[in-house]
C-alpha cells in the first residue's frame, strides 16, 4: 500500500502551469479526470481498508484540501472538486473525525470550501434562465447529487453530527455576515444571500423527505427567526405590485419560496397564514421556475393541517360575512 500512497500524493499535488493549465471553463482534462479517480480511490480505501489507511489518512486530507482550495470554481475542475468534497465527507463521517478538531480546521472549511463552493455557477444561472425543467428537476428532485453544492450540504450535515455546537456557531457567524452584505447592496449581492439560504437548510435539516419536507431539524438555527429576517421580506417584494415585484433577482424568490415548503412543518401557523396571500402574486412571474415553485408550495402549503383549518376557517367567516350582510340588506 505504501507505494501506492507514494504515486498517489505526487499525482495529487501536481499543478500543471502555463499552457498546460487550460483554462477554468473547459471541459475536464485527462489530469483532472485522473486526480478526481485517485480521490475516489481513498475514498474507498477508508471504507474498506480504515486500519491499514489511516498512517496515510492525515497526510492525503491536507493534499486534497489544499488542491481543492487551488482548483477554484471553474467548471474543468467540478469532477475533482466534488469527489474531493465527498473524501472530506467520508473523514467527517469516519472514526477519524478528530482532524477537523485541530487548530482553526472547522473554521477553514467554511471560509475556504464550504462557502465558496456553495455559491451559484454561472452554468446554474444560465439552466435557471434557459432550462428550467433540468433546473427544477435537480433543485426538488435531488438528482443534483454530483454538484458542487450538494455534496458541501453533505459535508456541513457530517460535520455537524461530530461537532454540531461549534459548526452551529461558525455557520450561524458566516451566514448572518452574507445576510449583511446582501443588505448592502441587494442587487450585486444577492448571491450571498442566497448561499446564506442554501448554508441554513443545510444547517438545519436532520431527516427529511421530499413529500413531507423537513420532519426534524438539528436545533443549530432559530428557523422561525431566519424565516422572519430573510424569507418573509423577499416573498412580499414579491408580490408587491401585483406580482410584479416577482420577476426581481428570480432566483431569491425561488430561494424563498423552496424554504417555505422545506420547512412547513417548522413555522408557525401565523407565518404560513403570512405567506398563504403572497403565492398567488408569486404564480404571475415570467420566470418558469418561480411561478412552478410558487404553485408547489401552495399545493404543500394547502395540505399542511394548521394552513388548511385557517383557510376552511377564514372561508367559514367570509361565508357567514356575507350571509349577514345580505340578510341586513334583506
Amino acid at each position: 500500500m505504501g507505494e501506492w500512497m507514494g504515486v498517489f500524493q505526487r499525482l495529487l499535488s501536481f499543478q500543471p502551469s502555463g499552457g498546460l493549465a487550460g483554462d477554468a471553463d473547459d471541459a475536464p482534462g485527462p489530469l483532472e479526470h485522473c486526480q478526481a479517480a485517485v480521490v475516489e480511490c481513498l475514498s474507498l480505501y477508508i471504507s474498506k481498508y480504515d486500519e491499514e489507511f489511516a498512517e496515510y489518512l492525515p497526510a492525503f486530507v491536507q493534499v486534497v484540501w489544499q488542491r481543492l482550495i487551488a482548483v477554484g470554481t471553474g467548471a474543468r475542475y467540478d469532477p475533482l472538486a466534488t469527489m474531493s468534497i465527498k473524501f472530506l465527507t467520508s473523514v467527517a463521517s469516519s472514526v477519524h473525525h478528530q482532524l477537523y478538531a485541530q487548530g482553526s480546521a472547522l473554521q477553514d472549511v467554511c471560509e475556504h470550501i464550504v462557502v465558496p463552493n456553495m455559491r451559484l455557477l454561472e452554468a446554474d444561472e444560465e439552466m435557471f434562465e434557459d432550462d428550467p425543467a433540468e433546473y427544477i428537476r435537480r433543485d426538488i428532485e435531488g438528482s443534483d447529487a454530483d454538484t458542487r453544492r450538494r455534496v458541501c450540504a453533505e459535508l456541513v450535515r457530517a460535520l455537524c453530527r461530530n461537532f454540531g455546537e461549534r459548526v452551529g456557531q461558525i455557520f450561524n457567524h458566516y451566514t448572518a455576515a452574507m445576510l449583511q452584505q446582501h443588505a448592502a447592496d441587494p442587487q450585486a449581492q444577492w448571491k450571498a444571500k442566497d448561499v446564506a439560504i442554501y448554508l441554513v437548510t443545510a444547517l438545519s435539516i436532520k431527516a427529511g423527505s421530499g413529500a413531507l419536507g423537513a420532519t426534524q431539524t438539528s436545533g443549530l438555527v432559530d428557523i422561525s427567526s431566519f424565516f422572519e429576517q430573510a424569507i418573509l421580506p423577499e416573498l412580499r417584494a414579491g408580490a408587491e405590485r401585483g406580482g410584479q415585484g416577482a420577476d426581481a433577482l428570480p432566483v431569491l424568490k425561488a430561494d424563498a419560496i423552496k424554504f417555505v415548503s422545506t420547512f412547513r412543518a417548522q413555522l408557525s401557523p401565523a407565518a404560513l397564514k403570512a405567506v398563504l396571500p403572497l403565492l398567488p402574486s408569486l404564480l404571475q412571474s415570467r420566470h418558469a421556475v418561480v411561478h412552478t415553485y410558487a404553485a408547489h408550495a401552495l399545493e404543500r402549503l394547502l395540505t399542511t393541517r394548521a394552513v388548511a383549518s385557517a383557510a376552511a376557517a377564514g372561508a367559514a367567516g367570509a361565508a357567514g360575512a356575507a350571509a349577514g350582510s345580505a340578510a341586513a340588506n334583506a
